[in-house]
Order: C-alpha cells, then structure tokens, then sequence
C-alpha cells in the first residue's frame, strides 16, 4: 500500500489533485474538504493515500490527514459503500462531523448528499456505531491546539451545557441538531438554550 505521497501541486479541482512527485504525476480523487484546504498549485504539500485495486483498474484516493482516511477506510467497510461513494460522502460531511453524527446517531447531517439514501444512511450509523469511539479518539488526537475549527467550537459548547447541568446525551443531540458549519461557540450556545427552551 501507499502510505503517502509527498510533492508538488501541479493540478487540482473540486475531486482531483494531480502531485508531482519526482517528474511523475499521480492523479489523486480527493474529498472537497481536501480539495479546498489542501494548498494552491506549485505547493508542495503531503496527501495521505489509499490504493484502490481492481482487475481493470488502480484509483489512488487522497486525505488531507490521517483521520480522515480513517475515517474513509471505516465507511469502506460497511455494507454498499464503495471508495466512490466514500469520497462523495467526504465531500459533503467533513470526518469530523460525521464521527460526531454517529456518535449521537444523527442521520440528519447526511440528508441531502446526492446517492446517499435512507438504507445507506441507517447502515453507517448502526455498522460504525460501535468502532465510533476510536473515530473520536483519533479526532481528538488529530485536532492540535493552533486549529480553531468548527469541531473544537462543538467541544466547547457540548462542555457549556454540561456544565449548565444539561446531560451529555441530551447535549450532544440539541448542538447535532442545530449545527451549522459556519457555526462559532456562542452561536451554538445559543441556539441549544433556545432548542432547550422549546422542550
């Protein structure tokens, strides 16, 4: 297996980047997040790897880090996922919210992600249900103490409302139901206490 591949941007778009590696160009499907994030052309940059083999094909596919190819080999393994599929999941979820939406089994934060239907949707929460707390450790591992991201304001605002007395359970579902990706602390705090107000 490739396990990486270090080197130079010399081709991206919205599900592919093309790395030059030594005067070779590998062509690597990635998810948007990645796609997005990843760097500009002429960047040399690291894309952790997956190889894909089949009798009339190899597809190289890409992750920004190793969490999300983790995550990636994780939705691979349950029934009627393919890597296509995976990747298309990647793209419309980051693995960090969606390790997030099984922890709390919300199936919500994959409606509207295009060949994603209901049966699909069910199998990932309930196949990944138990290796979820292994997703979550590595989320927390691959999260360092200079990214301020969505997933950290999540935390923070899950720790808010336990601390107001909130049960981690219930906090856990409200702030899954009323997340948004723009979302920073504040503004997930408040809507929760409004979403609790309503109960």
């Amino acid at each position: 297996m490739i396990s990486f591949i270090k080197g130079i941007i010399a081709d991206k778009s919205l599900g592919i980047v093309v790395l030059d590696n030594n005067g070779i160009g590998f062509e690597i499907y990635v998810s948007t997040f990645c796609a997005e994030t990843i760097g500009e052309i002429g960047e040399e940059v690291t894309l952790y790897t997956y190889l894909h083999v089949r009798e009339d094909e190899m597809t190289l596919y890409g992750f920004k880090d190793k969490f999300e190819r983790e995550v990636f080999l994780k939705l691979i393994l349950v029934n009627g996922v393919g890597p296509k599929m995976a990747i298309n999941i990647l793209s419309g979820v980051s693995a960090q919210d969606l390790s997030f939406a099984i922890a709390t089994q919300n199936a919500g934060i994959l409606k509207g992600i295009k060949g994603v239907g209901a049966k699909i949707r069910d199998r990932i929460l309930l196949e990944l249900k138990e290796k979820i707390d292994a997703l979550t450790h590595l989320a927390e591992v691959n999260m360092t103490a200079c990214e301020v991201n969505e997933n950290e304001n999540f935390t923070q605002a899950l720790n808010v409302l336990i601390d107001w007395g909130v049960p981690k359970s219930q906090a856990q579902d409200i702030l899954t139901k009323v997340y948004e990706t723009n979302d920073d602390m504040e503004s997930l705090i408040a809507k929760s206490f409004r979403e609790l107000g309503r109960k």
